[in-house]
């Protein structure tokens, strides 16, 4: 029998939309020529327990599901060859490989089931920590979202076929060299953090200055103010050097008779140093005022924690 939540789905006129996680994902195999499905046939629309495939799924975890977002992929073998199906399957290992090493593009996963090339079906779930088991869904690799990533930016350039190809190695591989249970831990800080940003006032509800600001996003902004104040500071260096270099020019001038509207001169070099100072002041008070709500925040997230996260979370190196 139908679920309740199919149809109200119905009655609300089919709304679906995919989550931005698992859009990534698709995107970046079928440039592969890869087959990769997610809207859900009759059989998950009409099920009792819809699952994740739908935009009503009840299976949602760690909390529920927003209507109307579906939240999972199924990714096809070419053929049925031997080929194809390692293929298959070794796309599916890497995105394991990934997901136990804390590699952020797909930290959104919360399970996953699989088929090896000689048949063997299993089921990859991490909620929260990493268990196999049987499974028959076999032939493919289907993939489910956590209830709390849809909007998720850390998949935009994940690829798991080009990090096999490269040895397991992309810009996304930090936390690489965390345990799992340190990417586990890392990962849940990072939901923390980001529902606690998303009331800092200068994020203004998750976002800065229009653009959508997580945690990460936070952190490559403040990494941005900081390139920019060396760039200005550099070359606020060079131009009390170069401003040096015309006060001895202009002296030399003077020394020698020529005619020279010295003050003029220097008025200029002292308004174009004010400037430069201005704005290295301007983002040296920006990049303070960030850092001390990102302190205040990370505070409030901590103190959040139960004693045993704490404990855990003080272990990790890389928190």
């Amino acid at each position: 029998m139908a679920s309740q939540g199919y149809r109200d789905w119905l009655k609300a006129g089919k709304p679906y939309s995919l989550i931005r996680p698992a859009k990534a994902l698709q995107k970046k195999l079928r440039a592969y020529g890869l087959t990769v499905y997610d809207y859900p046939n009759d059989a998950h629309l009409t099920a009792s327990t819809p699952e994740d495939h739908t935009p009503f799924s009840v299976t949602g975890w760690p909390g529920p599901n927003a209507r109307w977002k579906a939240r999972a992929l199924d990714v096809m073998p070419r053929s049925e060859s031997y080929a194809h199906r390692k293929e298959n399957a070794d796309i599916a290992r890497q995105i394991i490989r990934d997901r136990n090493a804390g590699v952020p593009g797909v930290m959104w996963i919360k399970y996953l089931n699989w088929t090896d090339e000689n048949g063997t079906c299993r089921q990859e779930r991490w909620t929260p920590g990493h268990a196999t088991r049987s499974s028959t869904d076999n032939g493919h690799i289907h993939i489910s979202g956590r209830s709390d990533v849809d909007d998720d930016a850390r998949a935009d350039d994940y690829d798991p076929i080009a990090r096999a190809a490269a040895g397991g190695k992309s810009p996304t591989t930090e936390g690489d060299d965390m345990t799992p249970d340190q990417a586990q831990q890392f990962d849940d800080m990072q939901w923390r953090l980001d529902a606690v940003f998303a009331n800092v006032p200068a994020v203004r509800g998750g976002r800065y200055m229009g653009k959508p600001l997580g945690v990460n996003k936070l952190y490559e902004h403040l990494a941005a103010i900081d390139t920019t104040l060396a760039q200005l500071q550099s070359a606020d260096a060079a131009s009390a050097q170069r401003e040096q270099d015309m006060l001895n020019a202009l002296k030399a001038l003077a020394q020698g008779g020529t005619s020279i509207d010295t003050a003029a001169v220097l008025a200029r070099i002292d308004q174009r140093t004010a400037d430069v100072t201005g704005l290295v002041e301007q983002l040296q008070a920006e990049n303070a005022e960030l850092r001390a709500q990102v302190a205040r925040a990370t505070e409030a997230a901590i103190a959040d924690l139960s004693p045993a996260e704490r404990a855990a979370l003080d272990g990790n190196p890389d928190n």
